[in-house]
């Protein structure tokens, strides 16, 4: 019987009996709602980490996604409209109950997925506290966000011709390329601009301790404009393929009992 991969979208039903066949791994993406400069909507990382998780599901087999956690810890944001962040108490203790909800629906494996790299410093710190918490669920998720970076975002742009300049690190060609792929309707290229095409991390400590704006006016780093679904589409499956190969091996070693 085909059904959703999003635990949202299914009865209790459904997930218990998908519980019952072996349906024992969740991913759940960690987003953000944020300003993505002039072109894009302020839902981008909780579309991307969706998509990108959805895919790598289909690749994994009977593993099921979200709910997505919508907003995230996106302080160097706030002096642009929309943008709503939590303190990273508040998002630590999200997570925390997030996974424990789903290791008492009898899920075996539960792994936070970034779509929004601001949450990471959160996710590091709380997954030990959370990976054997709960008897006969394993609590984990991406660990090694720099590598993550270096063999997705500053890797596959070069690859399909666009410098990392353009790519950028937030708002720019590459997340702008996924959106056209993933919600065309919501991406106003007619609005599209350049921002701050710097070197990340030339501008990342200024842009952490006072804000993005401090850095670009637009809150793009990398240009928007550049941008294209087929590019897009390459962008997801690329990512999707990281967290698929990531969430495996994981799975496998726990499986083994070999420790992370």
């Amino acid at each position: 019987m085909k059904h959703s991969l999003l635990i949202d979208e299914l009865s209790t039903v459904q997930v218990q009996h998908l519980l019952k066949e072996g349906w024992d791994t969740v991913i759940v993406p960690l987003g953000a709602i944020e300003q993505h400069g002039p072109a894009l909507p302020l839902c981008v990382d909780n579309v991307h980490g969706v998509e990108t998780a959805l895919r790598a599901a289909r690749l994994l087999g009977k593993t099921l996604v979200g709910p997505v956690v919508t907003l995230g810890y996106s302080q160097e944001h706030v002096r642009f409209a929309g943008t709503v962040s939590l303190s990273q108490a508040t998002l630590a203790a999200i997570l925390h109950d997030v996974a424990e909800s789903h290791a008492r629906s009898g899920f075996r494996f539960v792994y936070f997925w970034l779509g929004h790299g601001g949450n990471n410093s959160v996710l590091q710190e709380v997954l030990p506290r959370l990976q054997a918490k709960w008897p006969g669920c394993y609590v984990t998720g991406i660990r090694d966000l720099a590598r993550y970076v270096s063999q997705t975002w500053d890797k596959v742009p070069l690859e399909a011709g666009i410098v990392l300049s353009a790519s950028g690190s937030h708002a720019g060609e590459f997340e702008t390329s996924m959106m056209l792929a993933a919600r065309p309707a919501l991406v106003r290229m007619n609005a599209a601009e350049q921002g701050n095409v710097a070197p990340f991390e030339s501008i990342v400590e200024t842009m952490m301790s006072v804000g993005i704006d401090a850095v670009s006016a637009n809150g793009v780093l990398g240009d928007q404009r550049p941008a294209n679904a087929q590019r897009g589409q390459f962008y997801l499956d690329t990512l999707a393929r990281y967290l698929a190969a990531d969430l495996g091996s994981i799975r496998t070693r726990i499986e083994e009992g070999i420790s992370e």
